[in-house]
């Protein structure tokens, strides 16, 4: 689940960030950055989400407000 929830906080906008691009989002999850990294997440979901990002993307478009 908790990737679902990073992805979905990375998308959106927030009061303090902008909404960030799909393939932004994907970079910093699969690299990181100061605040996440790749080992926070289980090595087999992250390869998954990885292979499916699009339909998250899809998903995520699809309920935009």
């Amino acid at each position: 689940m908790s990737i679902c929830d990073v992805y979905d906080a990375l998308c959106s906008k927030r009061p303090y960030k902008p909404a960030f691009p799909h393939e932004q989002a994907l970079r910093l999850i699969l690299e990181g950055d100061k605040r996440t990294k790749p080992g926070h997440f289980d090595p087999d979901v992250l390869s998954a989400f990885n292979k499916c990002s699009d339909a998250f993307n899809d998903i995520f478009q699809s309920h935009r407000d």
